[in-house]
């Protein structure tokens, strides 16, 4: 009997380090971040953890980190679908990304099927030295679409954002503001057979040492109520393939409007493109309803939408 009590006395004690440690394993659909937080909590609503890149191991797939409070929350990098959530940090739900990069994504588990991450209400910063804002690999898996939506970007060596996935996929991104970059403030350039289709509503980008939008290798960027201003570049369009359209958006203030080469198409309809050094390097095709004022000479800008319908409304 003693025997039989010792070994069912050893047996629960397994199971409970079992338990503990599945427990401990655990990943939740929602966790939580705070600036007063530990990583080494389990990332709960009363236990948070302190940086996204603590929370990131305890969140399930799918699942999604949220901001408790103001608070800087580290670099991160994203390799499953998950969300990142800043608003409840009041728009302090801080990145400081100094000699580094804001936030990496590199999805490429086929497991994950929706391979979707969504950034929302962040504000990365590079401090003047970081390598980057949001850089998306080209290892990513085919399918794979980043949202961000309602954030700022500031002050990297490299880009703001950096889209660069050769097996396309999709790009959204709203409410969003990126400045101060030496390299392009959003550069989308895809590189394989799959193209990366981009689209881009109420984002400013400013003050770009190379270009304020890039987009070539035969990415298709749809851009509405925007602006690009200050920069070398505007909207720089290359590539044969890769085509760019502008309605309601504002180009202005910058060394080139707009350049295209190579076969690049950038249509405007509805657009202002004003107080440019050059306003136009290449060919722009223009509905009726641009203006361009106040630009250098230079490019060529063609006539596009029927007699009936100039400004390409139907």
């Amino acid at each position: 009997m003693r025997q039989l009590n010792t070994s069912l006395g050893f047996f629960a004690a397994a199971s409970m380090l079992v338990l503990a440690s599945a427990s401990a394993n655990a990943q939740a659909a929602r966790t939580w971040v705070s600036g007063v937080g530990d990583d080494f909590n389990p990332c709960s609503r009363t236990a948070p953890c302190k940086t996204f890149a603590g929370a990131i191991s305890h969140t399930a797939k799918d699942g999604e980190i949220s901001v408790l409070d103001p608070g800087g929350y580290g670099v991160v990098t994203i390799t499953k679908s998950i969300t990142i959530n800043g608003t409840n940090g009041a728009g302090y739900a801080s990145v400081l990304a100094s000699l580094s990069t804001g936030v990496i994504i590199n999805i490429t588990d086929p497991t994950d099927l929706r391979r979707t991450v969504r950034l929302i209400a962040l504000d990365i910063n590079g401090v003047g030295s970081g390598l980057g804002g949001v850089r998306i690999l080209s290892t990513n898996l085919a399918g794979s679409s980043v949202v961000i939506e309602n954030s700022r970007i500031d002050g990297f060596t490299g880009r703001g954002i950096s889209d660069e996935r050769t097996n396309g996929g999709k790009l959204v991104v709203s409410d969003t503001t990126v400045r101060h970059t030496l390299d392009s403030g959003i550069r989308i350039a895809a590189g394989g057979v799959n193209r990366i289709d981009a689209t881009l509503t109420n984002v400013r980008v400013h003050n770009s040492a190379t270009a304020a939008l890039t987009v070539n290798g035969g990415a298709k960027a749809m851009v509405s109520n925007s602006v690009f201003s200050g920069s070398a570049i505007g909207l720089d369009v290359e590539q044969n393939s890769t085509s760019a359209t502008a309605d309601g958006s504002t180009v202005s203030g910058n060394t080139t409007g707009i350049f295209t080469n190579n076969g690049a198409v950038v249509r405007l309809s509805n657009s202002n493109v004003f107080l440019n050094g050059t306003g136009v390097s290449g060919t722009v095709s223009s509905y009726s309803n641009n203006r361009f004022a106040e630009n250098g000479p230079g490019g060529t800008i063609t006539a596009i939408g029927a007699a009936t319908s100039p400004t390409g409304q139907q």
